[in-house]
């Protein structure tokens, strides 16, 4: 679990919670948000590249690693996964990937199975951990067979992580999130699963909730929305129903990627009838002077039937712009 040739700070990112350590959120001592930005020199920014990939609970432990491992190759900086309950998968992931005396990245892979699902890797050269937990969002819920998953879906969580970018000295926030599926009809808007509707409902107004306390008593910074959302983003910027991602999260400012770079032209999922043209999987974030979406692109390939989504983003030290020009 120890990685005795890095530093302290960097080998608590790897660590895997205990139980209720993880209900508040865990802070490094002495770390305060986007300080460290006033001891640069100069105006810097950084390019920050995040992934979103739902490994797909169904695939072997071989398989799945394979994936995260091959994801961690595309050259990103921070990923997060879903569908990693598995404790066999996750295992693998930290042994191989985290704590080995060569490796380059850390994680916050909580214990227990549901949120242990959805773990956020980071390359420890780049950040700084500055503090991680999970707030569950709506309880195990009875949702029916009429649709993909089990009929009792497990309780909902938002898995947080905070970190430093070490070359701007920007706080970042990456929320991590699974919607649960089966709630979107033809048109774009909500289906008649109502149960399905309620757990939606309830998992986004929590979401909501994070985002505004991280801007109102946690210090805000930047902010990211990650996970498998279960909605065609493609069909959703159309019926722009209220508790789904388009106008849910843009009530907040927040837009995906595929609203700022446009639509990619194949989906981050693929059916059983291989139609793959449904964009569910997000990132997500508040456009300002301080980020800006540069990229995007979707990974194909692997073994999941999700494919990976990764955004470059230029993320701007304090500085950066002057009379309203950009300088770095």
């Amino acid at each position: 679990m120890w990685n005795p040739r890095r530093p302290q700070s960097a080998r608590l990112g790897a660590l895997v919670a205990i139980g209720a350590l993880a209900l508040g959120l865990v802070p490094s001592a002495g770390a305060s948000p986007d300080r460290t930005a006033s001891a640069a020199a100069a105006p810097t920014a950084s390019t920050v590249r995040i992934a979103s990939f739902n490994t797909a609970a169904t695939s072997t432990t071989r398989k799945g690693f394979r994936d995260v491992k091959n994801l961690l190759a595309e050259g990103v900086d921070i990923v997060a996964l879903q569908e990693m309950s598995s404790w066999a998968r996750r295992e693998r992931v930290r042994k191989r990937l985290l704590d080995c005396e060569t490796c380059t990245w850390d994680g916050w892979i909580p214990v227990p199975a549901v949120p242990g699902g959805q773990p956020i890797l980071w390359r420890s050269d780049k950040f700084t951990f500055l503090g991680r937990d999970w707030i569950q969002v709506a309880p195990e819920t009875f949702v029916g067979d009429k649709g993909a998953g089990p009929a009792t879906t497990h309780a909902k969580y938002v898995v947080r992580l905070r970190l430093l970018d070490n070359a701007t000295g920007r706080t970042i926030w990456v929320l991590n999130n699974h919607f649960v599926p089966t709630v979107q009809g033809e048109n774009g808007g909500r289906n008649d699963n109502r149960r399905r509707i309620r757990l939606y409902a309830r998992h986004m107004a929590g979401l909501q909730a994070v985002i505004d306390k991280i801007h109102a008593e946690e210090g805000g910074g930047l902010v990211f929305v990650t996970g498998d959302f279960n909605v065609n983003y493609r069909n959703d910027k159309v019926a722009q129903d209220p508790i789904f991602p388009y106008a849910a999260l843009g009530t907040r400012g927040f837009r995906s990627s595929f609203y700022e770079l446009g639509e990619p032209g194949t989906g981050t999922h693929v059916l059983h009838n291989g139609f793959d043209m449904r964009l569910i999987d997000y990132v997500s974030f508040k456009p300002t002077r301080r980020v800006i979406a540069t990229g995007q692109r979707i990974v194909t390939g692997l073994n999941s039937d999700h494919r990976p989504l990764i955004v470059s983003f230029k993320v701007n030290g304090r500085g950066c712009w002057v009379r309203g020009r950009p300088i770095c």
